[in-house]
């Protein structure tokens, strides 16, 4: 689905764009300690590939990450 990975993209570059505002970084990493250990309990993968993996493998909490992430405007 490349849906999931044009999301995932998009989250990350936005991350890091906003990555030295401390607010919005403190958001991004809170979705992240919270939605990505369900796709990589280990924490072993780069969050780009994990967030592609929480999309295919639990659409739902991923769609929730999204709508967060729009919800505070992170993305678009």
């Amino acid at each position: 689905m490349a849906e999931i990975e044009d999301t995932a993209f998009k989250i990350i570059a936005a991350f890091e764009d906003l990555y030295f505002e401390a607010g919005k970084r403190d958001v991004f990493i809170s979705l992240f300690n919270r939605f990505l250990p369900l796709a990589d309990p280990g924490g072993e993968m780069e969050q780009y590939d994990a967030i592609v993996e929480l999309g295919y493998r639990h659409r739902e909490e991923f769609d929730r990450m999204v709508k967060e992430l729009r919800g505070r405007s992170l993305i678009q």
